[in-house]
């Protein structure tokens, strides 16, 4: 069943990345924000005319956005990343000239290096090959504040003389402003960065945020909110936070009573707490509301859950088990 919550939390991450694009093609002047949860500002950039494919966390942490606009054949992608230690103007120096260095051989001619509105920015061009239609010019740019590095690319396919100045008015445009609210769906994106990870107890936090704002003001469909629930449920077990974890087991099934793998969850819970005879109680309620949904997900077999190993010393216990997986007459 872990794998199986993991494919799909991976997929509820790909479809928060991909879902929030939306048409940019008006030619009215059009800002973007782009931050990271836990900063109080955020990086706007001026898209008009771009349409978003991606913008969420990735699950290293990265903020990450991606953009295009298919009439100027020309791509737009930005990089928050948090760092152990202040950054600073040399490490985004250290940043372009390692892409400098690395750029395709073939470039011609070699790498520029120039500011925009004191950013410093690195541009090369990839010259046709047979087709002039191939030509790419790449502009990367690299700004440093607190501890977090942003990154930027933006580039244009089909390049002639003169498009560079499209590509300069992306970066010219940047600027810093105070970061908007975050929702529960960013808290919701930021605690599944670690939790992906393994790293629990840093997913916490975000995970207790969202599900604050959800309490007071529902905004997440159905499944990303049992699949919040699920997350911060678990995160709770895994870091030794018994009661945290009951509790938010007892606030689910209070929205979502005949959910049956919030029953099992809570009896994983009391099997955690040697509390036998209320897990015997949770198992069963997992499996008797499973079965009058008949619901397509299945549920997990209770006596080759690790959670349960002691348990099923109790020969009451190991009976229940038994009985639970007969099939249903």
């Amino acid at each position: 069943m872990l794998s199986v919550m993991r494919q799909i939390l991976v997929g509820t991450l790909g479809l928060t990345l991909l879902a929030i694009g939306t048409a940019r093609g008006e030619e009215t002047p059009h800002l973007t924000n782009i931050a990271l949860i836990d900063q109080p500002w955020a990086v706007a950039l001026d898209i008009t005319g771009y349409r978003v494919q991606a913008d969420g966390v990735k699950p290293d942490g990265r903020r990450y956005f991606l953009a295009t606009n298919r009439a100027a054949s020309m791509t737009l992608s930005v990089t928050l990343e948090g760092a152990t230690s202040r950054a600073t103007e040399q490490g985004c120096l250290a940043h372009l000239e390692r892409i400098a260095r690395t750029s395709p051989a073939h470039r011609k001619p070699e790498p520029m290096r120039y500011e925009i509105r004191r950013l410093p920015v690195v541009e090369y061009l990839l010259p046709e090959t047979a087709d002039p239609q191939t030509a790419q010019l790449h502009l990367f740019a690299c700004i440093s504040k607190d501890n977090v590095y942003t990154d930027i690319h933006v580039s244009k396919t089909g390049f002639t003389p003169g498009d560079d100045s499209q590509l300069r008015y992306v970066l010219a445009s940047l600027d810093i402003v105070t970061a908007t609210t975050a929702t529960s769906l960013d808290h919701f994106r930021a605690g599944s960065a670690p939790y992906l990870q393994g790293n629990f107890g840093q997913a916490i936090p975000h995970y207790e945020q969202a599900l604050a704002l959800e309490r007071a003001n529902s905004a997440l469909d159905k499944a990303l909110w049992r699949l919040l629930v699920h997350n911060l449920g678990t995160a709770y077990g895994r870091t030794g936070d018994l009661q945290h974890a009951k509790a938010t087991w007892d606030y689910g099934l209070s929205q979502d009573p005949a959910n049956p793998l919030f029953h099992y969850h809570l009896a994983r819970t009391y099997a955690a707490m040697n509390d036998p005879d209320q897990a015997m109680q949770s198992l069963h309620a997992a499996f008797r509301n499973h079965r009058r949904q008949d619901a397509g997900e299945s549920i997990p077999d209770p006596r080759q859950d690790i959670s349960f190993r002691r348990l099923m010393l109790d020969p009451v216990f190991r009976t229940l088990t038994e009985s639970l997986m007969l099939p249903a007459i």
